[in-house]
């Protein structure tokens, strides 16, 4: 088994000398998370975790063979050997402080200076000697432990880590304590707590900075002065903290005196960054309105602000140096994650706004926005990722949804609405086609049996119905007319024509005389104009003015004159009718040659059933041509159709 997996050793940064970070009683390297960065800015730090702690090999554990803390010492001389490049300055919290000076003692020279922080040589009061602790104190300890550890570290957390204000650094410790193997950590304590360094101080001539709190329950001032008295090139530096664990509580003090005390023995960089400075930095990180984490190239977190572990309901210490960052992703996106952004990280460098569904230590899901960046810090690959709690758009993106998939709904069930409208449009027109069809021959039956009747003898009164049923007849073949010819031009592909060279004049005037005939009590004249001979359907010309003229009789001023103008010009003829009397309303217009549109809504509606200018029209669009309207109170109503020819020879 290497050194490196049996203590879990991890290395960062680079510069002239190497720090290495021993972690206290119970806890493990992660306890560095807020000094070690600082100081890889400036040189080569290594963490690393005691055997029986964090996450060292627990085989590796012998009882017997930890049963002092000379085997510890024994271990940190051998990751010195492995790890250390140039001066190597050892950093110890609480007991290891004291591993450090039993390794320095056994191997003399190899640490180049020692930096201890809360140190105790002995916990036990001995006379004039005050280690903060009576025997029965520490066998009460001891007891507590032995009895029930689980109640003894959430109990005794909170107290050895003091910081009142910050009481989720108790937590975090508590954590850390219940992490640890029991009968691993009861042993641990009894040496940590009865073992007795006095007579090896005097002896450690390695220039050593002791940090001590001004109100540590563990280690009292008292104990830092004594050992400072004790050790020939020791200097005490009391940081003004409550607790036994300043590196987390007061990481910015603790921060600076390690750099002015590693100043003052000529191991300074340049380019120093402030204690105090970095102090701020690390502040502002963990005060982001964003979580911050970083990890190395196999995604095992190394650094975390608070931000992000409050959000996950996690401890710092749960998560640096314990959990890798796809372990907190649910499955799908630990699987895209894996799939997709971390490939694109390794192509391009970067992802942005990736979003992720996050899970917190109670197993919610949290919905993010996930940023990451990948570059090279002190010869290693690392990960950044920045992280944005997003249940609001999440909430948005999820109601946007939903109101596009209703609208799709009345969309399609609104086109369902359409098609069965269009559906029972076409059957509509079909049955006024059928029907009008079958209607064609009794009409026409009756036409000719009111014919052959009006030839015989017949009184008077005879007569007069006859012409009535005549008439009647007549009009009822013309709507029939037209209802076919609506039924073509709406469901077929418009109205056929048959194009022959005709007369234009005698064409029109012939279909006038018929509608004299027809309107016995109006004024009827035909205008001819120009030359006569033109190309059209003579039929559907003669169809064409009976609409327009049967209009102008039933929108028309009754005595007025309705007037049939026949007009041959070189490239084009044109068919107009004109009629006094009330103008069309401009609203009406522009739809009055659609099917069932009447020009005034007063006329009665047994009149008409609004065909004949949709007729009119689809003539004109037969030939070719347009139709036209103008309409004032002055001038009267002209309809006007123009239809295209070729230039006369």
């Amino acid at each position: 088994m290497t050194v490196e997996r049996r203590h879990h050793v991890q290395v960062a940064g680079s510069g002239p000398a190497t720090l290495f970070f021993a972690h206290g009683f119970g806890c493990d390297q992660t306890m560095w998370r807020l000094v070690q960065p600082a100081c890889a800015r400036r040189f080569r730090t290594v963490t690393f975790d005691l055997v029986g702690a964090g996450q060292s090999d627990l085989s590796a554990y012998d009882p017997q063979k930890y049963s002092s803390l000379q085997s510890y010492a024994d271990d940190v001389l051998e990751l010195v050997s492995q790890f250390g490049q140039g001066p190597v300055v050892f950093v110890g919290h609480s007991v290891s402080a004291m591993i450090g000076l039993l390794a320095d003692l056994k191997a003399p020279g190899r640490i180049a200076a020692q930096v201890m922080i809360g140190p105790s040589p002995c916990y036990l009061n001995d006379g004039n000697y005050t280690g903060g602790f009576e025997r029965a104190d520490i066998d009460a300890l001891l007891g507590s432990m032995d009895n029930n550890y689980l109640v003894w570290s959430s109990t005794m957390a909170p107290v050895i880590m003091g910081a009142p204000d910050r009481p989720e650094l108790g937590a975090e410790l508590a954590s850390s304590f219940c992490r640890t193997d029991p009968d691993i950590a009861r042993q641990f304590a009894r040496v940590t707590f009865l073992s007795d360094h006095r007579a090896q101080l005097p002896r450690l001539t390695t220039p050593t900075l002791i940090l001590q709190c001004s109100d540590d329950l563990i280690a009292p001032v008292a104990v830092g002065q004594y050992m400072r008295q004790a050790m020939p090139n020791a200097t005490l530096k009391i940081i003004n903290n409550i607790g036994h664990c300043p590196h987390l509580s007061a990481p910015g003090a603790i921060t600076e005196a390690i750099n002015d005390f590693l100043v003052s023995q000529g191991l300074e960089t340049q380019n120093t960054i402030p204690a105090a400075i970095a102090s701020e930095a690390q502040d502002l990180l963990d005060q982001a309105p964003c979580g911050l984490a970083q990890t190395d190239a196999q995604g095992l977190l190394r650094r975390a602000n608070l931000v992000f572990c409050q959000w996950l309901g996690y401890t710092p210490g749960e998560l640096v140096g314990q959990r890798k960052f796809q372990d907190l992703l649910t499955t799908g996106c630990r699987i895209f994650h894996c799939t997709h952004s971390l490939p694109l990280l390794q192509l391009q460098g970067s992802v942005s706004e990736v979003r992720v569904q996050m899970l917190r230590k109670d197993g919610q899901q949290l919905p993010m926005l996930l940023n990451a960046r990948r570059h090279a810090q002190h010869g290693e690959v690392v990960d950044e990722f920045a992280v944005f709690v997003a249940q609001d758009r999440d909430r948005y993106e999820k109601e946007l949804v939903q109101a596009r998939t209703k609208l799709e709904a009345m969309v399609a069930h609104a086109n369902d609405l359409q098609a069965e409208a269009s559906d029972r449009a076409i059957f509509a027109e079909q049955m006024v086609g059928i029907v009008s069809h079958d209607l064609r021959n009794p009409i026409m039956a009756m036409l000719m049996s009111a014919e052959l009747l009006g030839k015989g003898g017949v009184t008077a009164d005879q007569s007069d119905v006859l012409d009535l049923i005549l008439r009647a007849g007549d009009r009822a073949s013309r709507l029939i007319a037209n209802l076919l010819d609506l039924t073509q031009a709406r469901l077929g592909s418009g109205l056929s024509v048959s194009p022959a060279s005709i007369d234009l004049h005698a064409t029109v005037a012939g279909a006038v005389q018929e509608l004299s005939q027809v309107y016995p009590g109006r004024v009827l004249r035909h205008v001819r104009q120009g030359a006569s001979r033109c190309t059209a359907d003579a039929d559907r010309l003669a169809q064409l003015v009976g609409n327009l003229v049967s209009n102008a009789m039933a929108y028309g001023e009754p005595g007025a004159p309705v007037v049939v103008t026949s007009t041959r010009e070189d490239a084009f003829f044109s068919l107009s009718v004109h009629n006094h009397g009330r103008p069309i309303p401009a609203g009406i217009v522009d739809g009055l040659f659609e099917p069932m549109v009447r020009g005034c809504e007063q006329v009665n509606a047994d009149r008409s059933v609004g065909l004949g200018l949709f007729i009119v029209s689809e003539i004109a669009k037969a030939h070719g041509g347009t139709v036209s309207v103008t309409s004032t109170l002055e001038g009267g109503t002209v309809f006007t159709v123009v239809i295209p020819q070729a230039p006369e020879a």
